[in-house]
């Protein structure tokens, strides 16, 4: 096949982080070249990328050829198959030969043509994706925890994320009613390969499949019930609003100035926020003010960690912040959107 570098390389960079590091299959430890498309798996997820030029074909471009397409020169390239398995790739004055596998090993993809189908806009599924994932740990021994939560119910969509101390939440509207547990690497991949236009899902009781124009990412799904979270999102008495700018970059500072895992302390009167953070080397203040007063004094701890990553999930000017008291979790929620989390304090 003939084809141009630059778009082979760039469907190659999105899709290689799906091949395994160890795995007792090594055909999948490369990329599969069949009927147009650029297929990589790990068994638990499977993706593939659509690339013209290369239809009738059907050979495995070995993981060590990645590294070389990707710093050929700008231009046409050739790859060939020949018996044996053998791949030779050819660039300018550049010719470089491979032993790779038999392509009849790589895996199918499992069909998801039975099953329930719904339609989305990429923008917003990834949106309210990117939102939500950071909430979502990469391990837990409760697997339900290492899921997003896709909930369709009550005419809107739900994302949901929980790892225990924080638990993230946006909704859209949508009718119909389902629920997908997707795994995070699936979330992650989704996330960084630019979907765009309208994403068609369809799903059983094992698997989902997201298509678009380009891609296609087919995952298995987590089995279990997810949690209640909706019923964790309750009034509290004491309520205000902060520019989340002003309280990142006070975060940011307090957290740079020490090494150790110290909860921050949030002191809260009036129309002022007094936050610091201490350890055996540093002892650090700063006073940022509250666009409403708050009713009553207060003195809370958290992770700053997770207060950090938990503004960094924001896209909005300003945060309305809501307590029920020192031992009860703190409820951050967006201006401008159905956005909101649930951070648990700490003691201090």
């Amino acid at each position: 096949m003939k084809i141009q570098k630059t778009d082979l390389a760039q469907k190659l960079n999105k899709i290689k982080g799906v091949v395994p590091k160890k795995t007792t299959m090594p055909v999948l430890q490369g990329i599969l070249v069949r009927d147009g498309y650029l297929i990589a798996s790990n068994m638990e997820m499977t993706v593939k990328a659509k690339i013209e030029g290369t239809e009738g074909e059907s050979f495995i471009i070995p993981e060590r050829a990645f590294d070389l397409i990707n710093n050929l020169p700008d231009g046409e390239m050739e790859i060939s198959a020949a018996a044996g398995n053998i791949i030779t790739i050819k660039a300018d004055k550049i010719k470089n030969k491979y032993q790779t596998l038999d392509p009849a090993q790589f895996p199918t993809t499992a069909s998801q043509d039975e099953g329930s189908e719904l339609r989305i806009k990429a923008e917003m599924l990834l949106e309210s994706m990117k939102r939500v994932s950071y909430a979502v740990p990469a391990q837990n021994t409760n697997t339900v925890m290492t899921a997003m939560c896709l909930q369709a119910a009550g005419g809107q969509l739900n994302f949901a994320g929980l790892d225990g101390h924080v638990l993230a939440w946006d909704k859209i509207d949508y009718d119909g009613e389902f629920e997908l547990l997707i795994p995070k690497n699936t979330v992650d991949k989704m996330k960084s390969l630019g979907l765009s236009g309208e994403v068609q899902i369809r799903h059983n009781k094992t698997g989902a499949v997201f298509i678009t124009e380009d891609f296609e990412i087919y995952t298995r799904l987590i089995e279990g019930e997810y949690f209640k979270y909706q019923t964790l999102f309750k009034e509290l008495p004491l309520h205000t609003v902060v520019s989340r700018i002003a309280l990142l970059d006070a975060m940011t500072r307090a957290k740079m100035c020490t090494e150790e895992r110290c909860p921050v302390r949030f002191e809260l009167e009036g129309g002022s926020l007094s936050l610091s953070i201490k350890d055996k080397t540093t002892d650090y203040h700063e006073t940022i003010e509250l666009q409403e007063n708050i009713a009553e004094t207060l003195t809370i701890g958290f992770d700053a960690r997770l207060v950090l990553e938990t503004l960094k999930a924001f896209d909005c000017e300003n945060v309305g912040l809501s307590f029920g008291g020192p031992k009860m979790p703190m409820i951050v929620e967006a201006e401008d959107s159905d956005f909101k989390t649930i951070v648990l304090p700490v003691a201090i």
